[in-house]
């Protein structure tokens, strides 16, 4: 399951770099769940419409495959939606999930983190404002958190070897979307 802002691809770069040829070299039967990409009709969406869509991708799995169980891989916010609906089908005594492996999923949102440096409850308000407004938050703003979350290696080192030193930037495959 790939996060909602990366997509599938995530899980398959190119030949090289992609998870998902592994999984088939290894003689994993391998699904992978495309996220559409929201607009302001889907403003209103949040974790339970992806828990319900994840429901969903798991029921036409198990019967694609007459399976009676899957194993489950999550990362970032897929990861969390995942935990989210292994927990809920624990909590309703199904038993569809054999496995679970999270990648990059932050499930204890309390600890302090570089982000929540520059962060306030006002700053967040508006922010979140500001999305519902637009009905999305754009790729590009969402860039730009990620980026200050490592600057020395996604802002200063383009700005002095791009712009300062005038070197063409590398191509990138994971931050494809920006």
């Amino acid at each position: 399951v790939p996060p909602w802002i990366n997509k599938f691809y995530v899980f398959d770069l190119s030949p090289e770099k992609s998870l998902a040829r592994f999984c088939l070299r290894s003689q994993q039967q391998t699904f992978i769940i495309s996220w559409r990409n929201p607009t302001k009709a889907q403003r209103e969406w949040g974790l339970s419409t992806y828990i319900d869509a994840l429901k969903e991708a798991v029921d036409a799995v198990l019967a694609i495959t007459g399976s009676k169980d899957l194993n489950m891989l999550g990362a970032c916010s897929g990861g969390i939606t995942c935990t989210a609906l292994v927990g809920h089908y624990a909590a309703i005594g199904e038993n569809k999930v054999n496995a679970l492996t999270l990648l990059v999923s932050v499930l204890d949102t309390t600890m302090d983190n570089q982000v929540a440096l520059f962060v306030d409850e006002q700053t967040l308000e508006a922010a979140k404002r500001h999305s519902y407004q637009a009905g999305v938050l754009e790729g590009s703003e969402m860039a730009k958190v990620f980026a200050w979350m490592r600057p020395n290696d996604l802002i200063w080192n383009y700005w002095v070897n791009n712009y300062l030193l005038g070197n063409e930037p590398p191509v990138f495959d994971i931050l494809f979307w920006n």
